[in-house]
């Protein structure tokens, strides 16, 4: 029986049509406790003698014995990230299409030992869930001593047959080269020994939206998920350690919650295979809300036990992100890049533009679980310590910026244009903690004490609803080409007031303005040479 058939049999019978478990299904079932030994497989032997290069092909004793094919593979691999080291794989063809040495990517499982030394290592199961010969689902599990302890598990939205970067059967921590473009979702479960089940652990998920049906992502969100009683004293990036989601289990990982999100924004419509992953605007939100959504157990009869994960659902994240309750909250917008770093996309690792968004930092406001790479230079950060259920906007026309209303103080470290040299430092107030920023303070990186200060009545805010089309139109079509437009005309009659001799840093930052560039990055250069001149000319 095909992995298809079975799935459509789950669409009309009940659990208990499948009291007989396929055979692929016995081949790995675990013993107690999530172990998984291939030293005690009738053909270890056999495959453990295999020198690199040379292969088995069986059948399974269960596919014989109901009257199946049951193919497995078996074969000894260098493997490719320590070259003195081989693998011995385990190739379960469950879909009955192997021919050849080889399995595919689409309902076949590797099981992988990677010292042949009859201890499972990884596990990656593929899952054509409509029978179209692509994976639709992908699960890569960890074993450690041979013990089943998490999962990563990915569901392709897109259909486009992309989710994991594999290297040795796991992730290889790359996932540029997976695909955080288009629709698509990850996500890591915790496996209970005792109960046999998964548990919502470390990223739960990680899910990206394409907004407009380009084929790539404009909106994505993360939730870290971890046990609602975890310290943010000792462990600050708890679902982000290896050492917690994949070390031994214990009882609190049953009580888990989502204690972090990060959910960005393109807002200028700029994200393309260009352009990818142009996100510039995201909150980050800290909180202790139970895991506990509708339609979050996934489950899947393709897959290999236990069959139901635990997940929020695509269609549900986004939601969840605008209504999570928050203890607190900050707010990232990515101005330029930071010349001290490359972390963005292969195709332009320069403009550290990640996959992942843009969210907090680990200075000044720590928030728990934020993650990382980190960029500091030319990102507008802004707090806010109170307790929210919404995620509220407003465009101020002191600065012409869009701004976290709530917010109690920001600031923006500005330098690394070019080369490393820091410039100074943008810090914002809200003095009469009514929501607003009232107050600006201009930094050069040679004083402490600001040489423009700007207090400013609140009055022309504008709030903003969180509708990502009408940011995008009132952001694009009114905000920056106003902005550009005035600071080219205060700039041209500085310059001419006060023309000023050669200035590297003046220099630097033109040259950094180029077509490649969007019009928001534009606009923040042209807001460095202001108030550079502004400042000549005052002085």
């Amino acid at each position: 029986m095909t992995r298809l058939a079975i799935f459509l049999l789950g669409l009309i019978l009940s659990a208990a049509a499948f009291a007989e478990d396929p055979w692929w299904e016995t081949e790995t079932r675990m013993s107690p406790g999530g172990k998984l030994s291939l030293s005690d497989k009738p053909w270890w032997p056999e495959a453990s003698n295999l020198s690199p290069g040379e292969h088995l092909v069986l059948q399974s004793a269960y596919a014989k014995e109901a009257g199946g094919e049951g193919k497995m593979l078996l074969r000894k691999e260098v493997r490719k990230r320590d070259s003195n080291k081989v693998m011995l794989v385990w190739v379960l063809d469950d879909d009955g299409d192997l021919t050849g040495t080889e399995g595919d990517a689409d309902s076949d499982c590797y099981v992988v030992d990677y010292d042949a030394d009859g201890t499972v290592d990884r596990m990656v199961d593929t899952i054509d869930s409509d029978g179209d010969n692509d994976p639709d689902e992908m699960d890569i599990r960890y074993f450690v001593e041979g013990e089943l302890r998490r999962s990563w598990m990915g569901i392709d939205l897109d259909d486009d047959s992309a989710m994991w970067d594999l290297r040795d059967y796991e992730y290889t921590g790359d996932f540029f080269a997976s695909d955080p473009y288009g629709d698509n979702m990850i996500y890591m479960n915790r496996y209970d020994p005792e109960r046999e089940e998964w548990l919502p652990i470390s990223e739960c998920p990680f899910a990206f939206f394409d907004t407009d049906g380009d084929g790539e992502s404009e909106v994505v969100a993360r939730f870290s998920a971890a046990p609602l009683d975890f310290s943010e004293q000792s462990d600050p990036d708890y679902a982000n350690s290896q050492d917690r989601y994949q070390g031994p289990f214990y009882p609190s990982l049953r009580n888990p919650g989502v204690v972090n999100i990060r959910y960005s924004f393109d807002i200028d419509g700029l994200s393309s295979k260009e352009r990818p992953l142009h996100y510039e605007m995201g909150f980050n939100l800290v909180g202790g809300t139970p895991y506990s959504f509708t339609g979050m157990k996934h489950f899947q009869p393709l897959r290999r036990s236990p069959k139901t994960t635990i997940c929020a659902p695509h269609k549900a994240v986004r939601g969840i992100c605008e209504k999570y309750s928050a203890k607190a909250t900050g707010f990232t917008w990515r101005e330029f890049e930071d010349a001290g770093m490359k972390i963005g996309d292969p195709t332009w690792p320069e403009s550290d533009r990640r996959w992942e968004g843009v969210f907090w930092t680990w200075s000044r406001r720590v928030m728990h679980n934020t993650g990382g790479p980190i960029q500091d230079w030319n990102v507008r950060r802004e707090y806010d310590p109170n307790p929210s259920r919404k995620r509220e906007l407003y465009f101020s026309p002191v600065d012409r910026r869009i701004h976290l209303k709530g917010a109690r103080e920001g600031w923006q470290q500005v330098g690394h244009i070019g080369n490393t040299e820091p410039m100074g430092e943008i810090r914002l107030f809200d003095t009469d903690e009514n929501g607003y920023f009232d107050r600006w303070e201009y930094y050069f990186q040679e004083s402490s004490t600001p040489y423009r200060v700007a207090v400013v009545p609140v009055i022309g805010n504008h709030d903003l609803a969180l509708d990502k089309k009408r940011l995008r139109a009132f952001f694009t079509e009114e905000v920056l080409p106003e902005a550009i437009r005035l600071n080219e005309a205060l700039i041209a009659r500085l310059e001419q007031l006060h023309p000023l001799p050669d200035d590297p840093t003046v220099r630097r930052i033109r040259e950094a303005i180029s077509d490649r560039i969007s019009p928001d990055e534009k606009r923040y250069l042209l807001d460095l040479i202001r108030e550079r001149l502004f400042r000549a000319y005052r002085d």
